[in-house]
């Protein structure tokens, strides 16, 4: 497996009061979720279901990303929003950037609502948040020293450097990837992809991973680098 973090990226200004509430929010609704006997009761009252009932929509759409399935979720999700969370608020502003992780996140779930409307599996995960952050962090900081680290269980066996526009240009191409083409009709007529990846594509109770989803954050990321006003002198 490998990790990307960023090298160099710009010394923080300030505290970062949003990015930190956030991360704390998030770890401590995966502690008090995760492992429950009645999770999957859990998902399917909190997180966003498209094919569930109206009166759903006003309550999944808020809480599900806050919701994660897993503590590997959790980790890599708050990995990322702190290596692009802090430097997107110290230019926007705690106010702002809370308004573009909010809207990031249900740009996510229109779009993923959009193309699998019969879906009965809840989508959750900071991921669509994280999401549109990094195409914002992409923005502002574009030729920001970053590296691939190849670990292996954990243990880094490979360090390769890397720019900011390289490692998204490529996380994209994953996205609209998936998104397109028919991965698992190809996982099951391939018997070593069978072996290898299967469960990365395979149905289970949580569409934790909603390409689509990403796609949608994306895109409201761009837009919001576009509308939204940056402080000035934040180099």
């Amino acid at each position: 497996m490998f990790v990307t973090f960023v090298d160099d990226s710009p010394a923080p200004k300030r505290f970062h009061w949003a990015c930190t509430l956030l991360i704390i929010l998030n770890v401590l609704i995966c502690l008090k979720t995760v492992g429950r006997p009645d999770f999957l009761e859990v998902l399917g009252r909190w997180g966003f279901i498209p094919a569930g009932p109206f009166r759903h929509y006003g309550i999944g759409i808020l809480t599900a990303p806050f919701l994660h399935t897993s503590w590997a979720q959790l980790i890599t999700n708050m990995t990322f929003l702190f290596m692009f969370g802090r430097v997107v608020e110290d230019r926007l502003g705690w106010k702002r950037f809370l308004a573009a992780y909010m809207l990031c996140s249900l740009a996510g779930e229109a779009v993923h609502w959009h193309f699998r409307p019969n879906s009965v599996l809840a989508l959750v995960g900071a991921s669509r948040a994280v999401s549109g952050l990094g195409v914002m962090y992409l923005l502002l900081y574009p030729w920001g020293k970053m590296k691939w680290i190849f670990s292996f269980f954990g243990a880094p066996i490979l360090e390769v450097p890397s720019r900011t526009a390289y490692v998204m240009a490529l996380w994209a191409a994953v996205q609209v990837g998936l998104a397109f083409l028919p991965w698992k009709e190809i996982v099951l007529q391939v018997p070593l992809l069978s072996k290898m990846g299967a469960s990365l594509f395979a149905s289970k109770a949580s569409d934790s991973i909603a390409w689509w989803a990403h796609l949608g954050a994306l895109s409201m990321g761009f837009l919001l680098f576009l509308v939204f006003p940056q402080k000035k002198g934040k180099k």
